[in-house]
């Protein structure tokens, strides 16, 4: 791909976005429960205008607060309109193409990167994880059917390449780095009490997880890790004119070292990266406060 195509992209995709499908009643962590959902306003004046048991079932279960409008959730914290069977009492009735913007949108992120916008899919989702993980590749393509190209060409063509080195997990960690990786971890906003119990249990277990790290990362092999990172920096490039190239890169690097440990005491890499993204990526002071405190720390790690 020349500079000129580069020129004309108006969206970038990794390779694997034609495989996204929503999970729907499979999914093991619904994005239907533990979230606050607004409701766009065009979406909401449309759901309260309807008629019918539905809409009258609506306009008990939509609130308005301080200029949003949202669902009233559950006391288990599901959305009212979550079926037991975890499927979605809205599109069966309306159609998907009658959700509100959010639901319709998640977990699909969108980021302006100097002359690109960058998309793609929050490692929240368990869809997005599982192929992220899967796939043998790790490549990104833009709208209007160019070649693909790696994600060190994309680097180049946004000026900021990095050595290779850069994109690698650490092989191994001391015990002084996984406290600091503990303690930048325990100093952010924590999601829900299991959060906190997982960090105590990794705290607790100590050095004894190190070198099952190490043969976790060498069991999953150097791709593995190579997109993990790759893509935790992905999603942060929009930041580069604050932190630079530096810092971001050194935040991937710490939170997939972190991720691997998490996946040693969950014995469930998917699960870790998962966890780990519903806790930083899906709240901005946390995910500030580990680009600032990583990027301090060598990225030698």
């Amino acid at each position: 791909m020349n500079e000129d195509e580069m020129e004309r992209i108006v969206t970038i995709w990794p390779d694997f976005a034609p495989g996204f499908a929503c999970k729907a009643g499979d999914c093991r962590h619904t994005c239907c429960r533990g979230w606050e959902i607004d409701i766009d306003s065009d979406t909401a004046q449309w759901y309260l205008s309807l008629d019918g048991p539905l809409g009258d079932e609506l306009r008990r279960k939509i609130q308005y607060d301080d200029g949003t409008y949202s669902f009233r959730l559950m006391a288990d914290e599901c959305c009212p309109f979550l079926r037991s069977d975890g499927l979605c009492r809205l599109i069966l009735s309306l159609g998907e193409e009658n959700l509100c913007e959010i639901c319709t949108m998640h977990p699909r992120f969108f980021a302006l990167c100097g002359k690109v916008e960058l998309a793609g899919f929050g490692l929240a989702c368990e869809k997005a994880t599982e192929l992220l993980l899967a796939a043998k590749e790790l490549h990104f393509h833009a709208e209007g059917g160019y070649p693909s190209f790696d994600f060190p060409a994309l680097l180049a063509f946004l000026g900021h390449p990095v050595p290779e080195t850069w994109l690698q997990p650490p092989a191994r960690l001391t015990g002084s780095q996984m406290s600091f990786l503990l303690a930048q971890m325990e100093e952010t906003e924590p999601i829900d009490s299991a959060w906190t119990q997982q960090l105590a249990a990794l705290r607790a277990a100590g050095g004894s997880l190190l070198s099952q790290y190490e043969q976790l990362l060498a069991a999953q092999g150097g791709e593995v890790g190579n997109h993990l990172i790759s893509y935790i920096l992905y999603r942060q490039l929009d930041k580069l004119p604050r932190y630079g190239t530096r810092a971001l890169a050194s935040y991937a690097r710490c939170n997939a070292a972190f991720i691997y440990l998490m996946a040693v005491l969950l014995q469930d890499l998917p699960e870790a990266v998962r966890r780990w993204s519903e806790q930083i990526e899906y709240d901005e002071e946390n995910t500030a406060h580990l680009i600032e405190a990583c990027g301090d720390e060598p990225l030698v790690l």
